[in-house]
């Protein structure tokens, strides 16, 4: 009863109080030996979940649909939900819910658009706003990345009432991401199939970007640049993702090792000369396409593109949701892509790279948890990698709080660092059962996420154990320990 009561709390926007001391003070994280660690070179596993209040999404009237300074949300306001978006306003109370869950890292979206409304002019409200909602992060020990956001290019890139498409295409509203002047097309937005990132516009537009028309890339560059200054003195930012899901262009298949990656690295290098001591982490991710194929994309290292070593490979799994079994074959055969092929994609891409890997998304109907959700937990567990659920909150089908049992399947617990190696680990999404294995040096002391609803003291061998609000603190004695809950 106690695990439905909490979860009945975080499902209707309560926030169930954490206890003890404030969290110490935030690593600097880097990449080392196909991992993420921090200062004292504990193993960091982030895992949490994508927060899209802050997008600017499409609204008929093309204006954002919250406010986009921090203004509107000081003193634990909360604006009124939208109903032109499927997002939710992200605001204070939010944070305290994910802390209860167990999360150390929030994937933060942002938008070009609000960033750059005019070319060269950088608007220093939407930073204030993202600085808002990193402070509140810190206050409860929770990471964040900053993700240039986009989806089908811009949400400038529409079908204006009237417009009439070819048949077997469709008029569609704008996504989300690039201004308005750097969203030049020419082409209708009419999409086959209905699909928005299959329009004409959208690959037009985003081919203009890959050919760096105009200074496109250095304009982007510079909105990177200026986020790094803000924040690249503070641990809670572990790192910047350079761009969502980055459309191919005219290019499909072949623009992830040439086009793509090349910016990645003309970003990176932007930034690195720019800020010195720079020393947090970038996320890069492949083409869109990916989500569909699950496929292997890269050969070359990435030193091939840039010396900075502080890098992780963030692709999207979206196995048995947006992988071509389901959508091109609506479902009607199974799932013929696996979640072994597909993850091992993602190890192989790594590891050709050189990166260590994150999850950057995941995510399914809460209907199919049995069937997805826990396959991705058992994959991230096996791989000790991390991943950000794709989403807290929204008004369609997937919040991370669509139902009392998707608030208990999401809070399972991990090792958040681990001193020395970390052996193995487990959590069942649907039981609770939880175990981690390490051995770590004499007197170290790792980190577990213990969310909300488990209300039982961890059994730890080989070390000592003590709990602070949603987390447990094992201090080793030396050689190999265990945690189970």
């Amino acid at each position: 009863m106690k695990r439905l009561a909490v979860a009945a709390c975080l499902l209707l926007g309560l926030a169930v109080p954490a206890h003890g001391s404030p969290p110490p003070r935030e690593q600097f994280l880097h990449a080392a030996g196909g991992h993420v660690v921090d200062e004292s070179g504990r193993t960091v596993i982030l895992r949490g979940v994508n927060v899209n209040g802050l997008v600017d999404y499409w609204t008929p009237s093309l204006n954002p649909p919250y406010p986009t300074g921090p203004a509107g949300y000081a003193s634990g306001r909360c604006p009124a939900d939208s109903a032109l978006t499927t997002a939710v306003p992200l605001c204070e109370r939010d944070l305290d819910q994910i802390a209860a869950v167990g999360f150390d890292v929030v994937r933060l979206p942002a938008s070009w658009s609000l960033l750059e409304p005019a070319k060269g002019r950088l608007d220093p409200v939407p930073v204030d706003r993202i600085a808002q909602v990193v402070g509140w992060a810190r206050a409860r020990g929770i990471r964040v990345v900053i993700d240039l956001h986009q989806d089908a290019w811009s949400k400038y890139v529409f079908a204006p009432k009237g417009t009439v498409c070819p048949p077997g295409s469709t008029a569609m509203d704008g996504g989300d991401g690039a201004p308005a002047w750097a969203s030049v097309a020419v082409t209708p937005a009419c999409a086959p199939g209905g699909t928005r990132e299959l329009e004409p516009p959208v690959q037009e537009a985003a081919q203009r970007f890959w050919l760096d028309e105009n200074g496109l890339q250095d304009e982007y560059a510079k909105v990177v640049v200026s986020l790094a200054r803000r924040f690249h003195d503070d641990p809670t930012v572990a790192g910047y993702e350079l761009m969502n899901e980055p459309q191919p262009g005219l290019a499909p298949g072949v623009m992830d090792s040439t086009e793509l990656m090349q910016f990645h690295g003309r970003v990176v290098n932007a930034v690195v000369a720019a800020v010195p001591h720079f020393r947090q982490l970038f996320f890069v991710e492949p083409a869109g396409t990916r989500n569909v194929t699950g496929a292997r994309t890269f050969v070359l290292p990435w030193s091939t593109y840039s010396s900075y070593p502080n890098v992780v490979y963030a692709p999207h799994v979206y196995t048995g949701v947006f992988t071509a079994d389901r959508t091109l074959l609506l479902g009607a055969a199974g799932n013929l892509q696996t979640f072994d092929a597909d993850y091992d994609a993602a190890v192989g891409d790594a590891q050709a790279l050189g990166l260590p890997l994150w999850v950057g998304e995941f995510g399914n109907d809460p209907a199919d948890d049995k069937a997805i959700l826990a396959q991705h937990y058992a994959h991230q567990d096996a791989l000790a990698v991390g991943g950000a659920l794709w989403v807290w909150k929204e008004h369609g089908r997937w919040s991370a709080q669509a139902t009392p049992g998707r608030a208990l399947r999401i809070s399972t617990a991990y090792p958040i660092a681990t001193a020395g190696t970390l052996d193995a680990f487990s959590s069942d999404p649907f039981t609770g059962a939880v175990s981690v294995r390490a051995r770590s040096p004499k007197g170290s002391t790792s980190v577990v996420a213990l969310p909300a609803p488990f209300t039982r003291k961890p059994v730890v061998t080989g070390g000592a154990v003590r709990v602070v609000g949603h987390r447990a603190y094992v201090t080793a004695r030396g050689g190999p320990w265990t945690l189970r809950v």
